[in-house]
Order: C-alpha cells, then sequence, then structure tokens
C-alpha cells in the first residue's frame, strides 16, 4: 500500500465526498420530474454542502488531531477510498444513474451514504479531541438521516 497519503490528504477526499455528493443529489433535484423526489433531493444536496463546510472548518483540527498509531490501522482502508476503489466521482455517479428508475437511484445513493458513514466512522475513531469527534457524530447521525429518507424513496420506512 502507498504511504503518501497524510490525514491531511483524507480530509480533502472527506470534502470531495461531500462536495461530489452535493452535485450528485443537486443534479437529481434538477432533473427529476416528481415534485416530492426533487424537494427531497434538494435538501440531501444542501445537507452534504454544509457536511464539506463542516470539514472545511474542522480540517486542520483533525489533521493535528488523528492518532498516530490508529492512523496505522485505519489507513488502508482509507486509502483505498483515496484511490477512488470505494467512492465513484460526480460524473461517474451521473452516468450511472442516468437510465436508473427512482428506485435504483435510492439503492445506488444508500450504498454510497453506507460507505460514507464507515469512512467517517473510520475518521471518528483516529481522532483524539472531543471537538472533532462531536462535529464527526454529528455529521454520521446526518448521514444516518440520509439513508432514511432514501430508504423511504423506496418505501421500506
Amino acid at each position: 500500500m502507498n504511504d503518501k497519503y497524510a490525514p491531511n490528504e483524507i480530509l480533502e477526499m472527506a470534502i470531495k465526498i461531500e462536495k461530489d455528493g452535493e452535485k450528485f443529489y443537486g443534479y437529481l433535484a434538477k432533473n427529476l420530474e416528481n415534485p416530492g423526489k426533487k424537494e427531497l433531493f434538494s435538501y440531501l444536496q444542501s445537507q452534504e454542502a454544509q457536511h464539506a463546510k463542516d470539514f472545511e472548518r474542522i480540517s486542520k483540527d483533525i489533521v493535528d488531531d488523528v492518532d498516530p498509531q490508529l492512523w496505522s490501522d485505519a489507513k488502508p482502508y482509507l486509502e483505498s477510498i483515496v484511490n477512488g476503489v470505494i467512492f465513484p466521482s460526480y460524473n461517474e455517479m451521473v452516468s450511472k444513474s442516468k437510465y436508473m428508475s427512482i428506485n435504483d437511484i435510492a439503492d445506488f445513493a444508500l450504498s454510497i451514504e453506507k460507505e460514507t458513514i464507515i469512512f467517517y466512522n473510520e475518521i471518528l475513531d483516529v481522532s483524539k479531541t472531543e471537538k472533532v469527534r462531536d462535529i464527526l457524530r454529528k455529521i454520521i447521525h446526518e448521514e444516518l438521516g440520509h439513508v432514511k429518507k432514501l430508504l423511504e424513496i423506496k418505501g421500506e420506512v
């Protein structure tokens, strides 16, 4: 595994994940015909934008805060994310979703949200200060809310 990724680069990836999610949900809000679904994806878009701002605000704190021992344990998983193994880019998300049904889009978005939660839990696990941990817990809680809203689209909640 490559040793070049530092905690600040992982945080840049978290910001990219949120910004790509913001753009993707904005794309869905703009292109779906159902007003209720448009509203839901517009809401998710605004949430992802706020998460990106939260990460930008705390990125220095997280970098200074990471426990080096825990970082070495979490690094392989986090690097796989940085290398694009787990999260698709915005263009990939749009391309994949163009010909999907709304249920398929919801499934696709659910899979991304679930991986995001796992990713943020990994960062939470390597963070030492309570300020950073509180912000990460808030973001994780909101991501879990996204899962619930996406399940509602599918009629599973």
